[in-house]
């Protein structure tokens, strides 16, 4: 991160990485106030837009081959913008797809190991309006806006994770880290939601919190350290996500079983928000799908495969699905699968994060780990198994369709964080 001269950070936010394997790239300038510098000369002329490509461990840019291309962006208006195309959005998951992407600040353009390297160089409070209306949708009331953008700029800042240090990034555009789509989803109450929360960040103590958050919780949140290597943080501590806060242990598979299957009032489920309605607040690349509660059924021979494609343990037959340690959400974070291999011997796979169990147990990837299964559910065959869960995601920190209910039911932007991130304040870094 880089400063200018009012504090406000510089940061670099990558959006095609060397792992997309890509080769080519179309960008497209709107706008006057551009400067193209090649290996660091000034070109004096050059069109607004142009295909930059591979070409034999340099960068082509018409009859020019490179090492490195900057876009500088003299302008923060919204009319001065950079379009790039195409940019994977999902990368890695069950949503993956391409689209393009507008966006301020200036652009550079590397080659690493014969792929593409672009990264975004933005001011920060430019970022966080893009932030908010990429993970959920524009229609979405102020406060959950508000509350979004709060906590993006809190989780940046904390820089924790540190997913991409040995590209020199602050985060890539996606969900690894979090969603940035450029200015195409910016409307004028997101860009409201970044000027009247500026600066503002969670702290506990004196330090910016690591605050992380998910699609949807389910219900109850997950601690922190039960989907991460961190040490426990009160802020990232399980929550109830209602009105109601009596307390009840998940971890237990009775408890898991009876709260799942029995009607829940929650932030995050149907009584705040009818998941008919659901999808006008979603962000542009989210999946259509019940985000709160679910099921997924399987034949065996279905989930012998999906585990072999997925971990390379071959079974014959799959026997028994059964969850080890449950989280304080009812995720499972330790898992045992058994079964027979080809010579009808017993055999077995255990699974050690709800990261990698959500990975395995589908051909792209689980929406939770928080589920039951449930035996002879297709075709009465007692080896099928179906799984009914509940949430989307690792459910740790903010849960969004949570806030988002809070939001519709009239909660504020400072009732929203509070309730999830417990123990903090809000300090405004600019002071």
């Amino acid at each position: 991160m880089n400063k200018n001269h009012n504090n406000e950070p510089v940061i670099s936010i990558g959006l095609i990485l060397p792992e997309d394997n890509q080769k080519n790239v179309s960008i497209t300038l709107f706008g006057e106030k551009f400067g193209l510098l090649i290996d660091d000369v000034k070109q004096v002329e050059f069109k607004n837009d142009f295909n930059v490509g591979v070409c034999v461990n340099k960068l082509s840019l018409n009859d020019i081959h490179c090492n490195e291309i900057i876009i500088k962006n003299n302008d923060r208006e919204l009319a001065n913008y950079i379009k790039v195309d195409p940019v994977i959005a999902g990368r890695g998951f069950h949503w993956q797809k391409s689209i393009d992407i507008k966006v301020l600040g200036d652009l550079v353009i590397k080659i690493i190991d014969q792929r593409l390297f672009v990264i975004n160089k933005i001011f920060l409070e430019d970022y966080l309006m893009c932030v908010a209306t990429s993970e959920m949708g524009a229609k979405c009331p102020q406060s959950l806006l508000e509350a979004q953008t709060i906590v993006a700029r809190s989780w940046i800042l904390a820089a924790k994770e540190k997913k991409h240090q040995n590209l020199k990034l602050d985060a890539c555009n996606d969900d690894c880290c979090q969603r940035y789509q450029g200015i195409s989803n910016v409307v004028l109450s997101s860009v409201q939601a970044a000027q009247n929360t500026r600066g503002k960040v969670l702290i506990h103590g004196d330090t910016i919190c690591d605050a992380r958050y998910s699609k949807n919780c389910g219900g109850i949140s997950e601690k922190g350290n039960n989907v991460w290597d961190i040490n426990f943080q009160p802020y990232l501590d399980s929550i109830i996500d209602s009105e109601n806060t009596d307390t009840i242990d998940l971890s237990k598979e009775e408890n898991f079983k009876e709260w799942l299957l029995n009607q829940q009032k929650s932030f995050c489920g149907p009584e705040y928000i009818n998941e008919a309605y659901l999808r006008q607040y979603l962000g542009n690349v989210d999946e259509k799908g019940e985000y709160y509660r679910w099921e997924i059924s399987y034949t065996n021979s279905e989930l012998v495969k999906i585990i072999y494609a997925k971990s390379g343990k071959q079974f014959s037959k799959i026997i028994m699905i059964h969850p080890i340690e449950r989280g304080a959400s009812g995720r499972i974070l330790t898992m045992k699968i058994m079964g027979k291999d080809g010579n009808g011997n017993d055999t077995s796979l255990n699974i050690n994060s709800e990261y990698e169990i959500r990975r395995i147990l589908h051909k792209k990837f689980l929406y939770s780990s928080a589920f039951i299964i449930e035996t002879n559910s297709k075709h009465n065959n007692e080896y099928d198994f179906t799984l009914k869960g509940a949430g989307w995601g690792h459910g740790a920190g903010l849960c969004q369709i949570g806030a988002l209910g809070m939001s519709l039911a009239g909660k504020t932007t400072e009732e929203i964080v509070f309730h999830y991130y417990k123990k903090t304040k809000l300090k405004d870094i600019y002071e």
